[in-house]
């Protein structure tokens, strides 16, 4: 994913912006009606096991914003995780690929596109120069991530950056090379799943929003979405849809059910059989469906970066799914095993008294005291740090300016300008205490905070919480140099730059 450019578009959005409390314009949803509340060991699940959950996210501040575990459409686990607060929309990642991936099998089924196997050239026909690979590449190509093209995630984002500065995007893509004939090799590549989402806007008449609007979201309940689009109208196939994580468990639901939901069928069985059984075999046994990583004959996942999943277990008619900011679920004994552990096949015994422990596990999560506390720093560095302007050095953010500022009785504000003077003021809280941002042409929320860590060390602690990443940026004051430092781990951003204080205003 184009990591950077999606936080070059948070700080330089230019839509009015204001912070909210959890009290104000989040109202728990309603929409999970199609669920029950289960109790764990009823469901197969130990109390005591999942209860492990909640100390190994603390202790190990793990950036889960969300955690739901559902059982014959009981559910068994509700969690959110301060700051995130329950009802939000989520940014899915590349969960979205697994979405486009049930769209086109829902145009198959309506007759807009005639199979998988089509050819994907009969939908552009202004591209003239096809390569020989092209002539040959097909709709299930694409699904599976076997086009042929190089293109993969070593390569990914400076593909992307191209891309965005492309007219055409369609023959962007098609001028990369092909390494490989169409169908001989995985290769995860999201042009693929543009092409995807160019195919369903040409073959319908509509984009892919408005399709899944129509024909799939409507019809299970899913009213609240965003999905970013391009300059054509054409939603990113790849990636960038969200959803609130109920909603992820609908579509969990669905695959359950072969693609039916309450006895209708949206999507042929067939289609829904292929696109979760393995089309493309890995060396460990695994494998690649159409959109969906497959890990056996009976349990398959959508996966996208930052710790989303839908996961999803036929044998134990399970379904989990999880949003986050940075969480990776191949952690040896991380929360994946956790989960593993605590199921069997059937109903164990009761204990009311682990029952209840977890619990009150799950009501804590959503406090604030939910998260390790910051150490309160009596001799602080406010008078030196505070209500000055930093200037920064190049680096990732593009943040050429930052200001921390607490003057008269405004709160405490955390100041950003970019390189083309553009201007953002984020709420910033205090210590322990978030405070929220919300985009309002996305509805993206962003909780921010900062706390000394030392008596020269500032962090800002920010959070994207309904997209992915989280970002610390790090202030040491030093006799002789300031410096900073800019991390953020799905990015791979390690930032260390000097900062000079300019003059105050």
């Amino acid at each position: 994913m184009i990591q950077k450019f999606l936080f070059y578009f948070i700080l330089f959005i230019t839509c009015t912006a204001h912070a909210f409390s959890q009290a104000q314009n989040i109202k728990k949803s309603d929409e999970y009606h199609v669920f029950q509340i289960g109790s764990p060991e009823e469901e197969g699940f130990s109390s005591s096991k999942l209860r492990a959950i909640f100390p190994y996210i603390r202790d190990h501040q793990v950036n889960v914003h969300s955690l739901i575990i559902i059982r014959d459409d009981k559910i068994v686990i509700n969690a959110n995780f301060y700051p995130y607060i329950e009802g939000l929309q989520h940014d899915i990642a590349s969960c979205t690929k697994s979405i486009t991936a049930l769209l086109v099998g829902i145009a198959i089924d309506k007759g807009f596109i005639r199979d998988e196997n089509e050819l994907v050239k009969m939908y552009f026909p202004e591209i003239k120069l096809y390569s020989k690979n092209f002539q040959t590449l097909t709709i299930k190509n694409l699904l599976t991530m076997t086009s042929g093209l190089n293109c993969g995630s070593e390569n990914e984002e400076t593909l992307f950056s191209g891309l965005f500065k492309a007219s055409d995007w369609p023959a962007y893509i098609f001028n990369l090379p092909s390494i490989n004939s169409p169908g001989k090799q995985f290769s995860y590549c999201s042009c693929n799943y543009y092409l995807l989402a160019e195919i369903l806007y040409r073959s319908t008449k509509l984009s892919p929003e408005k399709f899944a609007d129509k024909y799939l979201f409507k019809k299970m309940g899913i009213k609240n979405f965003f999905w970013t689009k391009n300059n054509k109208g054409i939603n990113y196939g790849w990636g960038d849809l969200t959803l609130k994580p109920f909603d992820m468990a609908k579509i969990g639901r669905l695959l359950l059910n072969y693609g039916k939901w309450n006895g209708v069928q949206l999507i042929s069985e067939e289609y829904i059989r292929n696109a979760t059984n393995i089309q493309i075999f890995f060396k460990n046994g695994k494998g690649y469906g159409y959109g969906f990583w497959v890990d056996n004959d009976h349990s398959f996942q959508a996966v996208g970066r930052g710790g989303q999943r839908i996961h999803v277990d036929r044998l134990y008619n399970a379904i989990v799914v999880a949003t986050g900011g940075g969480y990776d679920w191949d952690e040896k004994g991380g929360l994946g095993e956790l989960i593993g552990h605590s199921i069997q096949l059937d109903a164990i015994s009761k204990n009311q008294s682990a029952a209840d422990s977890l619990n009150l596990a799950i009501a804590n999560a959503a406090k604030m005291s939910g998260i390790l506390p910051i150490k309160s720093l009596t001799n602080s560095r406010n008078d030196v740090l505070f209500n000055c302007t930093l200037i920064f050095e190049k680096n990732s953010l593009d943040i050429s300016t930052a200001r921390i500022i607490t003057s008269g009785s405004i709160d405490t504000i955390f100041r950003i300008t970019n390189s083309s003077g553009k201007i953002i003021n984020y709420p910033l809280g205090i210590g322990t205490k978030y405070r929220y941002f919300k985009d309002k042409s996305t509805n993206h929320v962003y909780a921010i905070r900062g706390y000394w860590k030392s008596q020269d060390n500032f962090v800002v602690d920010f959070n994207t919480l309904t997209k992915i990443n989280a970002y610390k940026i790090d202030f040491k004051l030093k006799d002789k140099e300031n410096q900073v430092t800019i991390n953020e781990g799905t990015q791979a951003i390690n930032d260390t730059l000097r900062v000079h204080f300019g003059v105050n205003k």
